[in-house]
C-alpha cells in the first residue's frame, strides 16, 4: 500500500531516521544542503535590502527546521507550518524565533496569516501526491503578498538529470516488491507548467547536484562533491541538476 505524504512522518522514527540518516554529516542530502544555503541567505539578504518595510516569512512543511533555522533571522516574524506533530517538535529544538504550529492548512486554513512577504517550501512538491500539489500552491499563494512577495521552493527530484536510470529502476522494484520507497521526478517543463498554472512566474533558478548521488557512496565522494559544487547554482546546466530550486513571484 502507498503512503501518503502526510502520513509518512507522522511516525516517530521516520522523523529520527530522517533528520539523522538522510542529513548524515558527509551524505548526499547534507552536501547539497551545504551547496544551497549560501544562495538561500544570499537571496534572503538582497531581499531584505530591497525593501524599507518588515519581512513576514511562513516555511511551510519546515519539517524538522532545518531551512527556517537558516532563515527566521532574516525576517521581522516567522512562522513554520508542518502537518506532523512529530516534526515539529525536533523543529522547535533548532529555531529560536519563529512560530510553530502544527496543522493541515487547507482543512484548517486560518493557521495562515495574510500577505507573507517570503513564503519557503522545501522537498514538499514532489512528495505530495499529484492531485495535492495545485492545491497546496494555490493557497500559498493566496496569502502571499502582491505583487512583491517571493515563493522559493525546490524540486529534488528532477527527471531530465543523471539521477534518473536510477530512479527509474527503483519504480520498477517498487512495482514488483511494493517496498513503499517514494521514486517520484518532475522535468523542469513540468514544474514550470505546474508554478504557472497555479499563480507563479519562475524569476531565477539554481540547480545542484549534477552527479548521481550514488556517486557519493563510493570512494569517488570528494571528487564528486567538488564537481558538484563548481557546477552549482545559477547557470546554463540548471535543468540538469538533481535539485532545483526556484524563485517565483506571483502572477
Amino acid at each position: 500500500m502507498t503512503i501518503s505524504y502526510s502520513e509518512r512522518f507522522q511516525q516517530k522514527e521516520a522523523v529520527e531516521s530522517y533528520d539523522v540518516k538522510e542529513y548524515a554529516t558527509g551524505g548526499y542530502a547534507a552536501r547539497i544542503w551545504q551547496l544551497q544555503q549560501p544562495v538561500i541567505e544570499q537571496i534572503f539578504t538582497d531581499f531584505r535590502q530591497a525593501r524599507t518595510s518588515p519581512t513576514r516569512l511562513l516555511d511551510f512543511a519546515c519539517g524538522t527546521g532545518r531551512v527556517l533555522a537558516c532563515v527566521e533571522r532574516f525576517a521581522d516574524t516567522a512562522d513554520g507550518i508542518d502537518i506532523s506533530a512529530n516534526m515539529v517538535a525536533v523543529a522547535r529544538t533548532k529555531c529560536q524565533h519563529a512560530r510553530l504550529q502544527v496543522g493541515d492548512i487547507l482543512a484548517s486554513p486560518e493557521l495562515l496569516q495574510n500577505n507573507y512577504d517570503v513564503i519557503t517550501c522545501f522537498r514538499l512538491l514532489l512528495n505530495l501526491e499529484p492531485e495535492m500539489r495545485g492545491r497546496i500552491l494555490r493557497q500559498l499563494r493566496s496569502v502571499l503578498r502582491e505583487p512583491d512577495g517571493r515563493l522559493l521552493v525546490n524540486v529534488h527530484g528532477n527527471s531530465r538529470s543523471l539521477r534518473h536510470p536510477a530512479i527509474a529502476w527503483r519504480r520498477w522494484r517498487e512495482r514488483t516488491k511494493k517496498t513503499g520507497v517514494m521514486a517520484n521526478e518532475m522535468s523542469p517543463a513540468e514544474t514550470a507548467r505546474l508554478l504557472w498554472e497555479n499563480g507563479f512566474r519562475i524569476e531565477r533558478k539554481f540547480g545542484f547536484g549534477i552527479l548521481p548521488p550514488g556517486f557519493y557512496r563510493t570512494p569517488l565522494r570528494q571528487a564528486t562533491f567538488a564537481a558538484d559544487r563548481f557546477l552549482a547554482g545559477e547557470n546554463v546546466l540548471n535543468d540538469l541538476s538533481v535539485d532545483i530550486l526556484y524563485l517565483c513571484s506571483p502572477r
